[in-house]
């Protein structure tokens, strides 16, 4: 018998933990409109939904401040029972290294620790960025720009964003 050295598939490539074929769901309540966020929540699916606005950060403690809202926004969602889709898709794009210096200190107070990532971008840059983030931070994140795909990954039913 021969012991495989072969790693596993990658997130992205695994079938997602459920698929319902049933229609949209229209249970997400918003749970707070931020100039830059916008952060809805369906308790009963599990899932929290932050979306991304066209306003751009101007100034690093927009971002700061930003960040540290949505944390308190989110201080009594379980993350460890939730999933989240991040939709970037209205977001301007930036990358700027003094942007991504404090996006880097910053990003983990709405993105780690739910049970599945998933995040929308509309362009490849966008997804690119994504998973270098999401490299850097060690965490297994599927970016793409299909909605359904996100939902299929997280392992839920569609939901109206």
């Amino acid at each position: 018998m021969s012991v495989s050295s072969k790693a596993p598939p990658p997130a992205w490539s695994r079938p997602p933990a459920r698929i319902s074929s049933q229609p949209a769901c229209s249970q997400l309540s918003e749970l707070a409109t931020l100039p830059h966020y916008v952060l809805r929540v369906d308790r009963q699916c599990r899932l929290l939904v932050a979306r991304r606005t066209t306003t751009p950060f101007e100034r690093v403690i927009e971002i700061r401040e930003c960040f540290r809202e949505i944390e308190f926004r989110l201080a009594d969602i379980p993350r460890k029972n939730y999933q989240l889709l991040v939709d970037a898709r209205e977001g301007p794009g930036r990358n700027d290294r003094a942007f991504e210096l404090v996006i880097e200190e910053e990003r983990g107070k709405l993105l780690f620790g739910f049970a599945r990532n998933a995040a929308l971008a509309a362009t490849a840059a966008g997804r690119l960025q994504i998973q270098r983030f999401a490299k850097q931070d060690g965490r297994e994140v599927l970016a793409t720009d299909d909605p359904a795909q996100a939902f299929a990954y997280l392992g839920l039913r569609s939901h109206l964003l």
